[in-house]
């Protein structure tokens, strides 16, 4: 279960084996974009979504050959793209009380899997195996609450980046 949070942006959108999820754990309302970029010559390259407070939506994707970008308010995106279903699963959530994010990265195939993770202003990229789960916390001092993460396997990358901020009184 996931703390409720009063803060200006805490919610997650993950991409899933055949979805991506979207929720809103703040008081307000918060509108998203998704824009299935391999359907841009479509009616159905683009989503848009407001979510309540406390609420959940799955929008149902192809994970077989994908390229969706997820934009929200405070420059807030997120970009999936890949060739093949990932081998892994990347959850990327909030810690606004301690100014920081949690990125966790599960291998879902049952085999050792490289992933490069690149924290894009630190300009540090390093490949790191993934043989279950590894967690990686970030702390957003020095950014002033920005943060810009790449993740890539052999057929899938993952973009997250945004700023998490705290409401002010």
């Amino acid at each position: 279960m996931q703390t409720k949070n009063t803060t200006l942006d805490n919610y997650n959108v993950n991409f899933g084996r055949n979805e991506i999820s979207m929720i809103n754990l703040k008081e307000n309302t918060v509108s998203l974009i998704i824009y299935d970029k391999n359907k841009f010559n479509t009616k159905d390259y683009y989503f848009s979504y407001k979510l309540s407070s406390d609420e959940q939506i799955n929008h149902q994707i192809n994970s077989e050959n994908y390229n969706y970008e997820v934009n929200g308010p405070n420059g807030f995106v997120r970009k999936f793209k890949g060739s093949k279903p990932p081998k892994i699963k990347v959850t990327l959530s909030n810690n606004i009380s301690q100014n920081e994010i949690e990125l966790k990265i599960d291998a879902i195939s049952g085999q050792t899997v490289t992933v490069n993770l690149e924290n894009v202003y630190l300009s540090d990229g390093k490949d790191i195996i993934i043989n279950n789960q590894e967690i990686f916390t970030f702390n957003l001092d020095r950014t002033r609450g920005w943060y810009d993460l790449k993740i890539k396997t052999e057929y899938n990358s993952w973009h997250f980046a945004g700023r998490i901020e705290l409401a002010k009184s």
